[in-house]
């Protein structure tokens, strides 16, 4: 099986905000802040000579046409012709001819889409569901809300939370800095209910020596990235013996060698591979692997994608150590690209060969800002 074609589509989903913000200029760039309703993807389709095609998804907000630059004048000329059946090995070949490039950033978010497509052709090759190809063995995975920031505002977010827990949602993701805030609402819930808050590097390190004990006698699962900058192990791990506090950073690693070195450190609670960023589900595979040589660390990935990334991410959760829940990005999407957007408190993950990802054209095509 050969690579005949790499094409990407730049997709941009508009959404209803569940609260009218007025930020400062921070919103134009951080996607949990946005002032503008919209969420992109980076889509990659890949075709081969056997008539299969596979599909990936790149992180990248604003940064999405940097990424497709590098998709269509290095990576697609570099891809183009070879042998695919070997995901793996196929991409080590890319990382090794790119690595001048940087080992994190929009080069791996680039070769993250195409990994993930990869894998979806080696699945669709062997006529299986990517997470049984992977040795999966849950046929089913729990979502969990990840809800944008509400600015503190504890009216409006228990507004929000109390019907997704009547609908049957077991864990909560909040993206809010005030702490007095997060721990009302953290009171506020049922003991049956987890609650976990991401403040996007909100503190400096006095202010989280402070807070995050206090959010854990709240009832906080634990809080992601609470200081900055979000790869800084040693002050990740200095906060985490000093305040006894869960902390889980990951999102914002370059790569699975980072990871292994944070699990080295014991530097974090709870990591989270986000599989668009870091080298796509070659690379979560290798944390998978590392993850189970220590068992003082929980795997919790990162997935704030509604495209191919969502579901590689659903797959992947069927082979982690634990049972852990898929986070999604919680917007009122006016239309859905496929039919996995429409979540509910679990997921079957799909029977058909490969991701499952079958994305509605007429959609696409409606919202599609640049194709390379």
């Amino acid at each position: 099986m050969r690579i005949t074609n790499i094409e990407s589509f730049l997709v941009r989903l508009p959404y209803t905000p569940a609260l009218t913000r007025t930020t400062d200029k921070e919103g134009r760039f951080n996607a949990a802040r946005a002032l503008h309703p919209t969420l992109d993807a980076l889509l990659v389709k890949v075709e081969t000579d056997t008539g299969l095609t596979g599909w990936g998804e790149a992180f990248g907000h604003a940064c999405n046409p940097a990424s497709m630059a590098l998709l269509s004048g290095l990576l697609a000329p570099f891809f183009t012709g070879e042998e695919c059946n070997d995901p793996a090995a196929l991409m080590q070949r890319a990382h090794y001819a790119f690595h001048s490039y940087g080992r994190g950033g929009v080069m791996m978010y680039a070769l993250s889409a195409l990994d993930i497509a990869l894998w979806d052709l080696r699945a669709k090759a062997e006529n299986l569901p990517l997470w049984r190809l992977l040795g999966g063995t849950r046929a089913q995975v729990e979502l969990y809300p990840s809800l944008s920031s509400f600015d503190g505002d504890v009216a409006k977010l228990m507004a929000c939370i109390n019907p997704l827990i009547n609908k049957g949602y077991r864990h909560i993701k909040l993206h809010e800095r005030d702490p007095l805030a997060i721990a009302e609402v953290a009171r506020a819930l049922p003991d049956n209910v987890t609650l976990m808050v991401d403040t996007n590097c909100a503190w400096d390190v006095p202010q989280a020596e402070q807070i995050l004990p206090q959010l854990q006698a709240a009832g906080v699962a634990f809080v992601e990235e609470p200081t900055f900058p979000p790869e800084n192990l040693s002050q990740l791990r200095y906060l985490r013996q000093t305040t006894g506090a869960r902390i889980a950073a990951g999102e914002n690693f370059n790569n699975s060698e980072e990871f292994a070195l944070s699990m080295a450190l014991d530097a974090v609670d709870v990591l989270q591979p986000s599989v668009a960023k870091i080298g796509g589900i070659s690379a979560v595979l290798e944390i998978i692997k590392h993850a189970r040589e220590h068992e003082n660390v929980s795997l919790l990935p990162h997935c704030f994608y509604y495209g191919p990334g969502l579901l590689a991410s659903a797959h992947l959760l069927s082979v982690m150590p634990e049972s852990v829940p898929l986070e999604v990005p919680w917007l009122t999407f006016e239309q859905t690209l496929h039919p996995f957007m429409r979540f509910q408190p679990v997921m079957d993950l799909p029977h058909t060969p490969g991701l499952g990802f079958n994305p509605d054209f007429d959609v696409l095509e409606r919202h599609l800002i640049a194709r390379g």
